[in-house]
Formats: C-alpha cells, sequence, structure tokens
C-alpha cells in the first residue's frame, strides 16, 4: 500500500511516500517545499539517491501543496496518483475532542478549528492542506494522526492544572503533550537498541522542542502541555512563566489578545531573550563574538532542559537511558555537552570524544563509567505517520 506522510508546518511542507505492508516499510521518496512565503522557496525531494530542485519565488501552502502532488508523478516515484491510497496527516491538536488516530472528517476538521487560535502555527496550515487535498484527491483517504495521542498513557495528576476543575472539563484545558510521534518512535527505536529501555527521557529539541518521561514503553510525563507553547523555550516560544505575567502587560501595555497571542508564538524563546535571531547555530555563533545576549538564551535553553531531566528522573526513580533527537539534539554536539555537563551525581557521564566526532547515528555517546546510557537517536515522524495510517486502515 502507497502511503504519503504529510506534515503541514508554518514555513515548510515536508512529505515522505511509503511503501507499507504487514512485513515491510520501503521509503520510496522524500521531500519539501521550503521557505514558503519567501524569494528563496524551493520544492525538493530525492528518489533512489537522486536529487530533484526546483525554485518557487514567494510559494504559498496552495501552490506548496500542488506542486507536491503534480511533481511525485512527474518526478516519480508514483506513475499515476491512483497508486496513492492514503495520505497521513500530522495533526497537532485537536483538544480533548480528537487525540487519537481518525479517518478526517468533519468532527476532526472541527476539533482542529476549534484549537486553530491556540495553536496557530500548526493548525492553520494543516486545516488548508485538508481542505485542499479534499479538493483535488477527493478519492483518497485523508488519515488524521495526533500529536497527542502517544500522551494518552500520562497520569491523570500528571496532566491536571491547578485551576477550578469544572472549568477545565467544561473546556477541556488539560496537558495533551506534543511530539507524540517523535517520542513515541524514540520509545520503540531505543528498544531495538538497548536493554537500557524501562526508564528513558526522549529530548526532542528543535525550533520546537519538548522532554518526555517514558516509562515502560509508554509516555509517562512530557514537558509540553494545553499548547506546545509550555515547556522549555523554543525558537519563538517561551516555554514556562508565570502565568500572572499575562494580566500584568494587559495592564501596563495594553495589549490585546491577539498582540499577546503573537508575543507567545513568535516574539519570544531565543527571538526574545536574544533580540536576534531563533536559531540556535546563529545564536552560538554570536555569543562566540561576545553577543550577551546570544549567550543567556543558550544558557537558558540548557538550564532549562537539565531541569526537566532532573525533574523526570526524580518521577520515574531513576534512568536507563538518555535520548537526544530533532534538529538541534540530532546535529548540535556542542548543546548536547552542554545538557550534560555536570551530571556525574546522576549517574550521566557522557564522552565528549564520541560527542563531538562525525558520528553515524543512532550512535550511544555514553563514557564507559556512565551509569545512564546517553544516545543520539535521529526522529523519524514521518514513519510513525504512515505506520499509523496503515494501521488505521487496516482495523
Amino acid at each position: 500500500m502507497k502511503i504519503m506522510a504529510l506534515n503541514s508546518g508554518g514555513s515548510s511542507i515536508k512529505y515522505e511516500l511509503f511503501e507499507i505492508e504487514k512485513e515491510q516499510e520501503i521509503s520510496l521518496s522524500r521531500g519539501a517545499v521550503k521557505r514558503l512565503y519567501r524569494d528563496d522557496s524551493f520544492w525538493e525531494q530525492q528518489v533512489e539517491g537522486k536529487t530533484s530542485r526546483l525554485t518557487l519565488p514567494q510559494c504559498t501552502h496552495e501552490q506548496g501543496l500542488k506542486t507536491i502532488i503534480h511533481n511525485i508523478v512527474k518526478y516519480g516515484p508514483l506513475n499515476d496518483l491512483k497508486e496513492l491510497k492514503a495520505i497521513g496527516i500530522k495533526c497537532i491538536n485537536g483538544g480533548n475532542r480528537v487525540n487519537s488516530t481518525s479517518l478526517i472528517d468533519l468532527n476532526v476538521i472541527n476539533a482542529l478549528q476549534e484549537f486553530e487560535s491556540v495553536t496557530p502555527v500548526h493548525n492553520s496550515p494543516t486545516l488548508l492542506a485538508i481542505d485542499i487535498f479534499k479538493k483535488i484527491l477527493p478519492h483518497i483517504p485523508l488519515v488524521g494522526v495526533f500529536e497527542t495521542t502517544f500522551h494518552q498513557s500520562i497520569p491523570r495528576a500528571h496532566s491536571t492544572y491547578g485551576l477550578p476543575f469544572d472549568l477545565c472539563k467544561k473546556y477541556g484545558i488539560f496537558k495533551f503533550g506534543f511530539h507524540g510521534n517523535s517520542h513515541r518512535y524514540i520509545s520503540e527505536k531505543i528498544s531495538q537498541l538497548t536493554t537500557a529501555n524501562k526508564r528513558v527521557i526522549s529530548c526532542h529539541l528543535g525550533s520546537g522542542s519538548s522532554l518526555c518521561a517514558i516509562q515502560d514503553g509508554k509516555s509517562f510525563d512530557i514537558s509540553s502541555g494545553f499548547t506546545p507553547q509550555s515547556g522549555i523555550i523554543m525558537s519563538s516560544r517561551p516555554g514556562d512563566f508565570d502565568p500572572q505575567v499575562i494580566t500584568y502587560l494587559q495592564e501596563k501595555e495594553k495589549m490585546s489578545y491577539s498582540a499577546i497571542n503573537e508575543l507567545l508564538v513568535k516574539k519570544s524563546g531565543f527571538l526574545g531573550i536574544s533580540g536576534q535571531s531563533t536559531e540556535i547555530w546563529e545564536l552560538e555563533k554570536a555569543a562566540n563574538e561576545g553577543n550577551g545576549r546570544a549567550l543567556l538564551a543558550i544558557n537558558v535553553f540548557v538550564y532549562q532542559v537539565k531541569k526537566y531531566i532532573g525533574s523526570f528522573f526524580a518521577l520515574m526513580n531513576g534512568l536507563d537511558s538518555l535520548v537526544f533527537t530533532g534538529g538541534i539534539g540530532e546535529n548540535d554536539s556542542f548543546i548536547r555537552g552542554k545538557i550534560c555537563h555536570n551530571f556525574d551525581r546522576l549517574g550521566i557521564l557522557i564522552n565528549e570524544k564520541k560527542n563531538q566526532s562525525n558520528i553515524s547515528l543512532p550512535q550511544s555517546i555514553h563514557d564507559n563509567t556512565s551509569q545512564v546510557e546517553i544516545w543520539v537517536i535521529p526522529t523519524n515522524e514521518e514513519l510513525m505517520i504512515a505506520r499509523e495510517t496503515f494501521f488505521y486502515l487496516q482495523t
């Protein structure tokens, strides 16, 4: 069965085509439309080691999606769109209305629309992809694979906020958790790599970040909450902070709802602290050149990651493996080293030679004397989306 896994984000659209049967999962091609709404927008795809690329200046989401559908036939791997049997779409936040893999129908669309205001970077482009695919590919089933599904195992005491319970129940205000497809992939992959897999902390670090405590293969706690904004700081999101700050800013700055929302989604995190960039590598470069605020943003990020690792260590009464994944987690040895520094009392000892080497992933980077294994494992959300889509259509 040929299945497309699609992730329609704020600035890019990523996809991968798979041939999936019960005993095999083969990637046929993967690609993306990147830098949407910019003069340097482009489409790129890899098929059997061959890369195709087209420039698409000021490409919109709609143009990008139509380009993908057109080019998977023009450049392969499909000869005809009729070969495509389903599209699995990464869905971020359906709240408590939809939190499991589902055929995308009016109920799913309404749920995504309901939480669009608090998850605008994710839900809006997802809804646009659904609308376009329903118009141009009406015969192909669309399956929503939700980020929150993996975290349904989190105990109620870990997901309940200290707000009036009736109000939370009325509006579904609980910790849902995100990056579920990535954390679930890590949970499965670490079990294939090592027997030290009973208590795992998965650190998905990238433009969006979260840490997940995984116990016996199930999500036990997660740094993100009701929305992806909470947890540790991210490229432009603030992570955890005193909620009373919002009312204080409303009073002092006369900030509107939309201004507050923009502050939380687009103007905080790395960008807010540094005043310079959303990219960690740019902050590292600036910090090396003496930029104090860039260095502060890095230190805040490292501090918050370390704090969550410590709290999850306590929650699970120990740790077997610490895993780094995501764009920063997989590629930034400097950040990995800073996070693991001074963790020896927890039995976490990194081998800096392994950490900084040009390693072939997945790879362990812990010292031989470390009680906790440390791993760098590339995530594969697209595979999880395609796999979930396949399993859903088989039931």
